[in-house]
């Protein structure tokens, strides 16, 4: 091929410096008239020897402290987050009561108080008899895992108050607790849904601080208006402005050093400069409904306490 290169090559350039000779002019040079030449020799073909691959190790990466962090920090987060789920509504939904409402709350920290008996001095339940009581006013929940709590508003009262209830009292043993709001550290914990209002004036509080003879501050729903109310009703702290019957929730109310603190669903919503010096906690439904309002004898409120818990430390 090099060979018929050189001689087209040489003879373009010969043209080309001369001009073209009469014997080749139209001569075709990609014609037959090319055959006259002699065909390239055919050299034979080497293959190359295939190399041999030489065996490496491959080198093995350890994790820099930089790179194990993060997975660390992701399996705490994990173990964390199910820490804070073990502890919410799912693990107090894995409790079950066999027969009694008792047997989801601790019956010697508490109380019942009832709509029924005598204007006044309404039905109370305690001791030992809580252990082993139900009616219609205090009983498990279809699934067993939530005491129903149920008042109507024609209900019965206590002397001091125009509303019924089907509520706990706080107790310390066989005596009803006493604590002052300015000293030590005062919890109650509540996992809770209030599933019911009366349909005139619906209002229902679900958890209470009392101190004395009144009201230190309450967890109060009026309407879809879920509040911290305190100053004797008159002021409040929103918790949720949009509440649905039946959301279940859970409140952590603290008081001490003459304060109050109310977190909701882990949020904390109120700080507030109250306390009461003769104070107990109460969770369950006390209506703030009656006859007198407009409300039939047989409309309720209603809530299901899923779990509750109190503690004292200082």
């Amino acid at each position: 091929m090099a060979a018929v290169i050189a001689v087209i090559g040489g003879t373009l350039s010969m043209n080309g410096v001369l001009g073209a000779s009469e014997s080749d002019a139209g001569v075709d040079l990609a014609s037959d008239d090319l055959a006259i030449l002699p065909p390239p020799p055919t050299l034979p073909v080497l293959e190359a020897p295939e190399p041999t691959e030489e065996p490496t190790e491959e080198p093995t990466e350890e994790p820099t402290s930089e790179e194990a962090e993060p997975t660390e920090e992701s399996e705490g987060g994990e173990e964390s987050e199910a820490a804070e789920e073990s502890d919410g509504p799912a693990a107090a939904a894995l409790r079950k009561a066999e027969k009694f409402p008792a047997e989801l709350i601790d019956p010697d920290n508490w109380y019942l108080t009832l709509p029924t008996g005598e204007e006044g001095s309404p039905d109370t339940v305690e001791g030992s008899e809580l252990d082993t009581y139900d009616s219609e006013y205090f009983r498990l929940n279809d699934s067993r895992d939530g005491v129903v709590f149920t008042a109507n508003a024609g209900g019965v009262t206590t002397e001091n108050s125009k509303y019924p209830r089907s509520e706990l009292r706080e107790m310390k043993g066989s005596e009803k607790a006493s604590w002052d709001g300015r000293s030590g550290t005062h919890v109650m914990e509540l996992d809770q849904a209030i599933t019911k209002t009366p349909s005139t004036k619906p209002d229902v509080i679900a958890g209470q601080i009392h101190g004395g003879d009144d009201d230190v501050m309450q967890i109060h729903l009026s309407g879809n208006e879920l509040t911290v109310k305190y100053a004797d009703g008159k002021k409040d702290v929103p918790l949720d402005d949009a509440y649905r019957l039946g959301e279940r929730f859970r409140v952590k109310i603290e008081s001490s050093d003459g304060q109050v603190k109310v977190w909701y669903n882990g949020d904390l919503k109120a700080d507030l400069p109250i306390f009461g010096a003769q104070s107990y906690f109460k969770a369950g439904a006390y209506v703030n409904s009656n006859t007198s309002k407009g409300a039939s004898s047989s409309d309720e409120g209603q809530v299901v306490v899923y779990d509750v818990n109190i503690s004292h430390s200082g």
